[in-house]
């Protein structure tokens, strides 16, 4: 107790029993004060004669006055203090504005300061001198004026579809002034399940606010600003065809959404603790029973009403009437197309024109359907993938090779070298027959031959490599480089072959000689 902050009623209360003849002692004892301190105050008090018969006590305007001329300090605060060795380097340290108490005691410590960490509080507060607490002003207002919302982690819960534990959020929009409250419990924070739920609470409480208030988080608020926040261009439809205000919060001041936070306090002690839950789906059944029966029927500690009868009775009717056609959500996004022509959106991936690659495109997310846009124009809709990682693609937006060479099979080489023609397609038969190797795609550069060449001459020179028996690529594209598809050998398409087992007669030589003509009677004839 000796260490107590005194006031200067406390200061009163003492001169009084001194005053009443009360010993030091039985004033020490009653008031909890050292003997030093009430000694001071004594010699004081008979200074400015407030101990003697007849004399009034002094206000406690006329007693703080009187301590401060008389510069009466508290005899503790002008003991020295371990740590005034080190003042200069204290003072270096709080330079720096987010500088801790915690963080001088440990530097402190470093170089050598043995004392303890109360000694650095209290001479780091007496460096900073007195701070001047912040005040603030309780804001209530009329019915239907103002919803806030926010997300609260819960903890881990049991999802049924993909059959495993994942962190739940709860959704809360409570109403201002009753404090009648939606709540759910969901397992993200998108931007589709932000509206959403704003649809369902709109629809729980049968009408909407005037206005919503709301922290700064990515579903709503792309870029947040004290005065020129940029809002979502889904959520600012949302709000334009419900007809109410958005209100974002200053960055990093929760406290301007003080009811809603209350109420995600609330559900986490009053709801969450010592229950269980099946999954999900059990713990949003049991939280809808329990926001009606317990937190809509509670005396609410700072409107004293229950919110519930007072959401009945005076704010439901304050509430603009839903619209009469459910509004469709969609959400809009900003997505850069990759060089495979895919953007990634919502866990799936869809095709976009490859002239666009590398640049931003906005995206339109329905429940149906995805729309991209480039600048104004609308360049593709894909329908929604019902199921992540799916890709969704117009074969019109890959280059022409590309997607070509991506539906190549050796049925569609056939088919191709048909068309060309019947050696082409033999050719062609007979080139992907090798049962070692895959020669689909150099199957494909063969048809592109067509291309540059013409189907003519590619007819031409594939018949040619079958007649020589060269059936490879290599071939048949040097029969084209060289023009040897042009050089007659037999017939054009048809050429005559020689069968190998025809023998063709040949006239005797000209100057030749039996060999009896060299030789008589076994002797050489010169």
């Amino acid at each position: 107790m000796a260490r107590r902050k005194k006031t200067v009623f406390d200061i009163k209360e003492l001169v009084r029993q001194l005053k009443l003849g009360h010993t030091e002692r039985a004033v020490g004892r009653q008031m909890g004060f050292h003997r030093n301190t009430i000694r001071k105050y004594k010699e004081l008090a008979k200074k400015h004669g407030w101990l003697e018969d007849g004399a009034i006590l002094p206000d406690p305007e006329i007693i703080s006055k009187t301590i401060l001329d008389e510069q009466q300090i508290d005899p503790i605060i002008h003991e020295t203090s371990g740590v005034e060795p080190h003042r200069e380097f204290v003072k270096m340290l709080l330079q720096h504005a987010d500088m801790s108490v915690t963080v001088v005691y440990q530097r402190l410590v470093e170089v050598g300061y043995a004392g303890s960490y109360s000694s650095v509080r209290r001479f780091v507060a007496r460096l900073r001198g007195p701070t001047i607490p912040e005040g603030f002003c309780r804001i209530e207002v009329a019915p239907g004026a103002e919803a806030q919302v926010d997300f609260g982690f819960l903890g881990m819960l049991f999802d049924p579809v993909r059959q495993k534990s994942r962190a739940g959020w709860v959704f809360v929009m409570a109403l201002s002034h009753s404090r009648h409250m939606f709540a759910k419990i969901v397992f993200d924070q998108s931007s589709w399940t932000w509206l959403h739920l704003h649809q369902e609470a709109f629809e729980f409480f049968g009408g909407i606010p005037e206005k919503i208030v709301l922290d700064n988080l990515k579903a709503a608020i792309i870029k947040a600003s004290v005065h020129d926040p940029l809002i979502q261009r889904s959520y600012r439809d949302l709000a334009a065809h419900c007809g109410f205000v958005v209100d974002p919060n200053r960055p990093h001041t929760p406290r301007h959404k003080g009811k809603v936070e209350r109420s995600v306090g609330y559900i986490k002690q009053n709801f969450m603790l010592g229950r269980t839950f099946r999954d999900i789906n059990d713990a949003n059944e049991q939280l809808q029973g329990w926001n009606q029966q317990i937190a809509g029927c509670r005396v609410h500690g700072t409107t004293g009403w229950r919110p519930l009868e007072q959401f009945e009775a005076v704010e439901q009717s304050a509430l603009k009437p839903l619209p009469s056609t459910r509004w469709e959500p969609s959400v809009w996004k900003e997505v850069k197309l990759q060089s495979d022509c895919y953007l990634n959106i919502e866990k799936s991936f869809y095709s976009a024109p490859f002239r666009l690659i590398e640049q931003k495109l906005t995206v339109q997310i329905s429940t149906c359907s995805v729309r991209i846009f480039h600048d104004l124009d609308l360049v593709a809709t894909h329908e929604r993938a019902q199921v992540p990682k799916s890709r969704v693609f117009n074969p019109d937006h890959f280059p022409p090779l590309k997607i070509a060479l991506l539906r190549a099979t050796p049925q569609w080489c056939l088919k191709k070298a048909a068309e060309v023609g019947p050696a082409t397609q033999e050719w062609m038969q007979r080139y992907l027959s090798d049962p070692i190797m895959e020669k689909v795609r150099s199957g494909f550069t063969a048809l592109g031959l067509a291309d540059k060449f013409t189907p003519q001459r590619l007819e031409v020179a594939c018949q040619r490599a079958l007649d020589f028996d060269e059936v490879g690529f290599g071939s048949l594209k040097r029969i084209l480089d060289r023009g040897l598809d042009k050089e007659p050998w037999g017939h054009l398409l048809h050429p005559v072959r020689l069968p190998s087992a025809t023998v063709i007669p040949m006239p005797p030589p000209r100057y030749a000689r039996h060999s009896g003509h060299y030789f008589q009677n076994g002797q050489e004839v010169f």
